[in-house]
């Protein structure tokens, strides 16, 4: 006689559903994001992108902000080295001539040179009697406007030569030292982010006039 296993006669305990169709008893697991969590996500990614973008505009605007600086400080110290230049040598201010706050012609040994600041143009021109380029402009590109400048007029002593506003009476004598101080800015066509301003005072030039006015 064959001998049936215990098992064997047990009855299935599949789950039937409906139709007689045997269920499977697995529970199949969700695969992806929710809704939620797909938002949450996009959101934090968008924060983060927001601010890196940030960081390189904040970053480039102020390369953008440094180079202009770097600009005008290198027109200042242009302008600077003529002017130290001319008034290390120069001799007086020419007679008959109206040293203003705006212009000065100077007597140098190879000739005259005349300075003058144009307000309008913001720029200061040099002109010379002599030399390979006698006339040209200072404080002045494409990037650089300068929007203050002054020539300061004093005597040997520190005071102001009361003289110098008046060419019938000038005595370019007591005009013993000359101090320049002028401000630069980025021009307008640059963006508002990037513009800067330079500012700057020479020291004072002594000039090798030996003769001083009554009273200087």
């Amino acid at each position: 006689m064959e001998r049936v296993a215990p098992n064997a006669l047990r009855p299935s305990r599949t789950p039937i559903n409906a139709l007689g169709a045997a269920r499977s008893t697995h529970r199949a697991n969700p695969a992806g994001f929710t809704l939620v969590e797909v938002l949450v996500s996009t959101s934090l990614a968008a924060m983060v992108l927001a601010a890196v973008l940030s960081s390189f505009v904040f970053l480039g605007r102020n390369l953008a902000r440094l180079a202009n600086y770097h600009t005008l400080e290198t027109k200042g110290r242009e302008a600077l080295a003529y002017l130290q230049r001319d008034l290390a040598i120069a001799e007086t201010v020419k007679s008959g001539t109206t040293p203003t706050a705006s212009s000065v012609t100077l007597v140098l040994p190879a000739g005259e040179v005349t300075y003058t600041y144009d307000g309008t143009a913001g720029s200061l021109r040099r002109q010379a009697a002599a030399g390979a380029n006698p006339d040209f402009q200072l404080l002045k590109n494409d990037r650089c406007t300068c929007t203050t400048f002054a020539f300061d007029y004093q005597t040997v002593t520190g005071g102001a030569p009361t003289s110098q506003l008046d060419a019938s009476s000038n005595v370019p004598y007591g005009i013993k030292q000359i101090r320049v101080r002028f401000v630069l800015a980025t021009p307008g066509t640059e963006a508002d982010a990037t513009r800067t301003t330079y500012s700057a005072v020479s020291a004072r030039f002594l000039l090798r006039n030996t003769q001083l006015a009554a009273g200087s």
